[in-house]
């Protein structure tokens, strides 16, 4: 068989290049990563990358470094690491609200949850509390309930964002009970939370990490959880979904993930790390203080847990005739 000089020149850089990528992956990571969070520092996802990274940042010797990039419930930063090389050095936390639903309730949306990039590994999930300022009107639940039936729309509820979990869940909440309450965003949790504990709206649907804190500042107070099971959550605290609303629960969802085409050393390296991190006595025990729950995985698992959570958040958003502009 004959090859032409141009021909041979072609498959040793092709092969060269192939064993370039091999070595680059397998000497991962040679360089500080940055893990973007599309969300404010000091809310739960912040939180848990925080955590994430630091680790990382201890089990490869490199650095692991958070860059904030909040905005339109997480779409600002996953327009970002769309766009990013490849490499395994620009990662992002993804969030339940970025990638199952922002997709799929928002015109104009310019990526795509599955195509456009490459899941890692799940990290965690924790559930919402149902809370108001510390000096409401309103002790229990069936106190808010009750009042907001008979007065309308008086009421108003907080949330991290259009189309974050928290602001999915009030619109649930209205829809299954009946009441009317004004929806008023905010660019995190952390934002909300100011104006929740200074009265200035109703109530809020909050993560543990965020309330909880405040509860024991005596600054909020939790009225119920949406969580999905009881051993999740504050104990003794009423579950939404067992005694009120049958199949009512919000809890969002952390994972790490990359651009598309990630090499599949990199995947590999990074997702059994995670798992490692997620996994261990300690991270779990941190995680727990936090009201946070450890998530593990296979990026195919992790995959079809996107579009599981995006089927699931999808019938929410038609039985509660949720709409975005």
């Amino acid at each position: 068989m004959n090859f032409t000089r141009r021909a041979v020149l072609a498959t040793a850089a092709a092969t060269g290049l192939a064993f370039s990528t091999l070595a680059s992956a397998a000497g991962y990571p040679e360089k500080p990563v940055t893990i973007t969070v599309g969300f404010s520092a000091g809310g739960p996802t912040d939180i848990v990358a925080r955590i994430l990274a630091e680790r990382l940042t201890q089990k490869f010797g490199q650095s692991f470094i958070i860059d904030n990039r909040a905005g339109a419930s997480g779409a600002v930063a996953a327009n970002q690491v769309k766009k990013a090389a490849p490499d395994g050095y620009t990662l992002m936390i993804g969030s339940s609200s970025t990638l199952s639903i922002i997709p799929y309730v928002q015109k104009g949306v310019q990526f795509d949850p599955i195509k456009d990039f490459t899941p890692i590994g799940l990290v965690a999930s924790y559930p919402y509390y149902l809370t108001v300022p510390p000096d409401s009107k309103f002790k229990t639940y069936d106190d808010l309930v009750q009042f907001a039936r008979q007065k309308g729309n008086q009421l108003t509820y907080a949330s991290a964002g259009n189309g974050a979990i928290n602001h999915l869940a009030g619109e649930w909440f209205k829809s299954d009970t009946g009441i009317n309450t004004l929806h008023v965003p905010y660019k995190g949790d952390s934002a909300a939370v100011i104006d929740l504990a200074a009265g200035r709206v109703d109530l809020a649907f909050l993560a543990g990490v965020v309330a909880i804190p405040q509860v024991q500042a005596g600054k909020l107070r939790i009225l119920a959880s949406a969580s999905s099971a009881p051993e999740k959550g504050l104990k003794g605290t009423p579950v939404i979904g067992q005694t009120k609303l049958p199949g009512f629960a919000a809890e969002p969802w952390n994972g790490l993930m990359g651009p598309a085409g990630l090499p599949a050393d990199v995947v590999t390296k990074l997702n059994s790390a995670v798992n490692e991190i997620m996994t261990s006595p300690e991270v779990k025990a941190r995680l727990l203080t936090l009201d946070q729950y450890p998530l593990t995985g296979t990026p195919a698992q992790f995959k079809d847990f996107i579009q599981k959570q995006s089927a699931h958040w999808a019938g929410v958003i038609k039985k509660s005739n949720i709409t975005l502009d």
